[in-house]
């Protein structure tokens, strides 16, 4: 029962954490909250290109997050009692696929939006040179 309270616990203070940010949105709490993460577009970078960087970048964090899941499963072969930790079951078994599954969800969409973008852009230019041919 005692770590329904510190689950509780946590997502209070967390809630409020972001409720303090909100309200105070020059703060340096909001700033370290709402800071962009991963890569900035480029001046003269097409858009496509951009999130094709953005999929390389969540990529990436679905490696780390693969290679904490070795990790994990290392240490467990190496010691058994691992498994009696909560801690370690929430990390290993919760938090890391879950930050892996959204930063493999992240790159897929980032591909999707690429490719889409790519798309839109040929047909645009397909289209407009088409209107350009008839005047």
């Amino acid at each position: 029962m005692p770590e329904l309270f510190h689950i509780a616990a946590f997502w209070a203070i967390v809630v409020v954490a972001i409720r303090l940010a909100v309200c105070f949105p020059r703060s340096i709490l909001a700033r370290i909250l709402f800071s962009h993460h991963g890569p900035l577009p480029v001046r003269g970078e097409s858009q496509a290109d951009y999130f094709l960087r953005s999929a390389r970048f969540a990529g990436s964090w679905l490696m780390q997050a693969g290679f904490l899941l070795i990790v994990g499963w290392a240490g467990i072969q190496w010691e058994a009692s691992l498994l009696d930790s909560l801690y370690f079951l929430v990390l290993w078994a919760v938090v890391v696929p879950v930050l892996g599954s959204v930063a493999l969800l992240a790159a897929l969409f980032a591909v999707g939006r690429s490719l889409w973008t790519r798309w839109a852009d040929r047909a645009s230019s397909t289209s407009s040179s088409s209107h350009a041919g008839q005047a």
